[in-house]
């Protein structure tokens, strides 16, 4: 009975330090997780989305000024626009660190997740995905006079690399390796913005990113280049990047797949990110 007692208190404890945390940025719009299909019904009374992302992963999200305002773009959010006109509500876009989205979601704080991420083992213990809707090569940025040196993967080997927190670089790095029997030393930060300063002031040798994103950064960069990482096959086990949708919300991802398979068919994903090319130009 002790044992119960101890397990109950000690639960509950939890639970309201939890609670106490996410109430101080704002009320909870439902339980995320929740074992019956209650979430699409919940979006449709509110009559909006809310879409947590985190804006420095550019071409797919980031932040422009706009009248004088901070607006997140890019082509993951035009993807959240079409669906938030699929779903026949308005959007509301939360910006957050990107190893705090999947704690956010969990916590209620946002609906769906449209920030690069796809589905890998690990996550889809906790979380439901939809079919992916865009998949890029994985790039490493680098110094543009360090391009004779660094050409992928192997070359990492010996050198310290820039990661994003809870991103899936830092693994698939490690990985490669060590099919090597090699190593290489990570710095860690939220923010690939800190990233990019990192690596031209020399902090770190290279910084590991998705697709697309190192293109951006090192077009929009003076100085800095970008080279596919070319892990090798076995490694990567990440499919895409998906629409993060909490579990056992069939009709929500029922809903979400047929626009995102419709706009699949037409390659409209990809002229979103050409859009976002001349957006980044304006950004900060």
């Amino acid at each position: 009975m002790k044992k119960l007692v101890s397990k109950f208190f000690s639960g509950l404890i939890s639970l309201i330090a939890v609670t106490g945390f996410f109430a101080a940025s704002g009320p909870v719009v439902h339980a995320a997780g929740n074992k019956q299909d209650v979430l699409y019904s919940k979006i449709k009374a509110r009559g909006k989305l809310i879409v947590g992302t985190s804006a420095d992963f550019p071409p797919y999200e980031f932040l422009i000024s706009k009248s004088g305002k901070q607006t997140t773009v890019g082509a993951d959010m035009s993807l959240a626009k079409k669906i938030a006109k699929g779903l026949g509500v308005k959007l509301e876009i939360k910006n957050l660190s990107f190893d705090s989205l999947l704690v956010a979601q969990k916590a209620g704080k946002v609906d769906i997740l449209i920030a690069g991420m796809g589905s890998t083992p690990e996550r889809a213990k906790s979380v439901d995905f939809s079919v992916p809707y865009f998949t890029a090569k994985e790039t490493l940025v680098i110094r543009a006079n360090e391009a004779k040196k660094i050409k992928s993967y192997k070359d990492l080997a010996g050198l310290t690399v820039g990661v994003q927190t809870a991103a899936r670089q830092k693994d698939l790095i490690k990985k490669s390796l060590a099919k090597l029997g090699k190593k290489a030393s990570y710095v860690q930060m939220q923010s690939n913005s800190d990233l990019v300063l990192a690596l031209k002031t020399g902090k770190v040798n290279a910084m590991a990113v998705s697709g697309g994103v190192g293109q951006a950064y090192a077009k929009s960069t003076s100085g800095l280049k970008f080279v596919f990482a070319k892990y090798p096959k076995g490694v990567q086990n990440e499919e895409g990047m998906s629409v993060v949708i909490p579990k056992n919300q069939k009709t929500l991802k029922t809903k979400i797949n047929k626009i995102v398979k419709k706009l699949n068919k037409t390659n409209t994903f990809e002229k979103w990110i050409e859009k976002a090319g001349t957006q980044l130009s304006k950004a900060e």
